[in-house]
């Protein structure tokens, strides 16, 4: 199926690589944001450099027919990416949040160049594969990076104000400045007013405020469908990540959840797609913006877990906070907060494993007076310190066709808020290098004694014993959630005979889950098997191959003499 999908990229995608704008793929630039096809060159052009330690495809496309890259990563010549423990890396599945498909492309930049050169990184590329997908939503960030217009997701139309219209009132760049920002109106019984420390910023009014000049706000546009409201049915409406099967809810209990559980193909290809990939050990789900991480559980409470995962979830939230300084919260965290349909909850409750939603960004959240709040005043001096002022437009006078004379102006929500100004784009990726590296080398990974081989009968009995061990850090079943679901595969050991007959031991042989080092004892960790055979050709050999869904698979050929 994936070297089909491995045609169709090369055939059907080369129009969305030959639109990119080139750079150099052995220095990008990291100060930037990339389109999806700026994006599709520089893997193909990494997949063309490092043939030996990539290989590029699609694993389904857009309703657009735009393709789902995934850049798979492994040293090729040590084993296929099948037969080692992997690690999945996604960005961007909401469009605004671009920062993920940057910090996806500057880890996959960092895993190449590196290798060979960095011991640390040149042992995770030879013994782990790392599955990498910087445009989880290709459609849908390029509209929020190449214009003006705003949208949380896909952009399949949506009725958002359910009154049987799809996308009929979308925001309006009026004064054509490439921003789609607020609107004030002055109103005496506006419920805004202008705030004495900085006349950019608009404050509540205070219920003792009775005098001077008060607004309206608005977004930025014109009341296209003439209900009253503005800018209430923008561009789709589904969020993709409500859209996945465990928990899913209704329109009614889950906004933007979609028709149906799936019914988006890049939320379908990503199930598939980890569905035939049962290697994976975890789920790095990148999001932005406000610099902290959402752990598990989303929606599920926090008591239903077993309790044995619970502890993992909250070792490996633990090392983030280390690693980057930022906080970790859960994703559900209220009765009246849930949300549904999550990612990283289909995840766990279905496929077995622990994933993760790291919120990157977050300095425009900053706390300069740590009064444990973050104020308009504060964003506005930072905006002024760090970015000369350009991080907000201000206000400029309108002739609004439907609201008369209006002020335009506000934050250039994408690129302060929602994402970082292109300048500090690097440094966002130099954060969370640690914890993802960390993340990828704590599955479990199988280990093969030399196999031991005692002639019981010259010419006729052989006996052979080898040793298995996950010399890896988590189990083979990576969490109880696996082993409650049934889906945790045992270690096997599979004999394959040329010239020979078993006598002693089976061909097939089930080891069961192996501990990892995090904590197993030696006992736990290793099993030994031993195998008698009847030699009946001089050269007479066997195979044995120890297979781990999770931890890999090694093989030893044995020579039966």
């Amino acid at each position: 199926m994936f070297k089909k999908l491995l045609l169709i990229t090369i055939l059907v995608a080369s129009a969305q690589f030959t639109q990119a704008q080139k750079e150099d793929p052995k220095n990008p630039n990291w100060a930037k944001y990339h389109t999806t096809a700026d994006a599709y060159y520089l893997l193909q052009e990494w997949a063309k450099a490092y043939p030996n330690l990539t290989k590029l495809y699609s694993i389904g496309e857009t309703l657009k027919g735009t393709q789902l890259m995934v850049l798979e990563i492994t040293n090729k010549s040590k084993g296929a990416a099948e037969d080692k423990p992997a690690y999945y890396y996604d960005g961007n599945i909401h469009a605004g949040e671009l920062t993920g498909a940057e910090v996806a492309l500057q880890y996959t930049w960092l895993l190449l160049s590196s290798y060979g050169k960095d011991p640390r990184i040149t042992n995770l590329v030879d013994t782990r594969t790392i599955y990498i997908r910087p445009k989880f939503n290709p459609d849908g960030a390029d509209i929020a990076l190449t214009t003006p217009q705003a949208l949380r997701s896909t952009p399949r139309p949506y009725d958002q104000d359910g009154d049987g219209l799809l996308d009929e009132d979308p925001g309006n760049d009026l004064n054509n400045d490439n921003f789609i920002t607020d609107m004030r109106v002055k109103n005496p019984t506006g419920k805004w007013k202008i705030s004495l420390e900085d006349s950019r910023i608009m404050v509540e009014r205070e219920p003792n405020d009775l005098s001077g000049d008060f607004y309206d706000m608005y977004d930025e546009g014109i009341d296209d469908d003439n209900d009253g409201l503005y800018n209430e049915d923008g561009i789709g409406g589904i969020d993709m990540n409500r859209n996945f099967p465990r928990n899913w809810g209704l329109e009614s209990e889950q906004k933007g959840a979609g028709p149906y559980p799936l019914s988006e193909p890049e939320t379908r290809a990503t199930i598939e797609f980890l569905s035939t990939h049962r290697n994976i050990t975890g789920i790095f789900h990148g999001h932005t913006a406000a610099g902290f991480l959402y752990r598990l559980p989303s929606t599920t409470n926090w008591d239903n877990f077993n309790m044995e995962d619970q502890r993992l979830i909250l070792e490996l939230s633990d090392k983030y906070a280390t690693t980057t300084s930022q906080k970790v919260v859960p994703s559900y965290s209220n009765p009246r907060l849930h949300r549904h349909g999550t990612l990283i909850s289909w995840g766990y409750w279905d496929y077995g494993v622990i994933g993760f939603v790291p919120e990157f960004w977050g300095a425009f959240q900053a706390d300069a007076n740590k009064d444990g709040r973050v104020s308009d005043l504060e964003r506005m001096q930072w905006n002024d310190a760090e970015l000369g002022g350009k991080g907000f437009v201000n206000w400029q006078v309108y002739d609004h066709p439907q609201l008369g004379k209006v002020e335009i102006g506000g934050w250039d929500y994408k690129f302060t808020r929602q994402n970082p100004p292109t300048k500090y784009l690097k440094g966002e990726i130099e954060k969370y290098v640690e914890w993802m590296l960390w993340l990828a080398e704590t599955g479990p990974k199988i280990a093969v004694s030399q196999p031991k081989v005692e002639v019981l009968e010259k010419g006729k009995l052989v006996k052979v014993s080898l040793t298995v061990e996950n010399d890896g850090y988590l189990p083979t079943n990576i969490t109880e959630r696996a082993i409650e679901l049934e889906i945790a595969k045992p270690v096997r050991a599979i004999v394959d005979l040329s010239g020979a007959e078993l006598v002693s031991g089976k061909m097939r042989t089930d080891l069961g889950n192996l501990a990892g080092r995090r904590d197993g004892e030696s006992a736990d960790r290793t099993k030994t098997i031993e195998y008698v055979f009847k030699v009946t050709v001089s050269a007479a050999k066997a195979t044995i191959t120890i297979d781990s869904e999770k931890g890999g698979k090694v093989k030893r050929e044995i020579s039966l003499k």
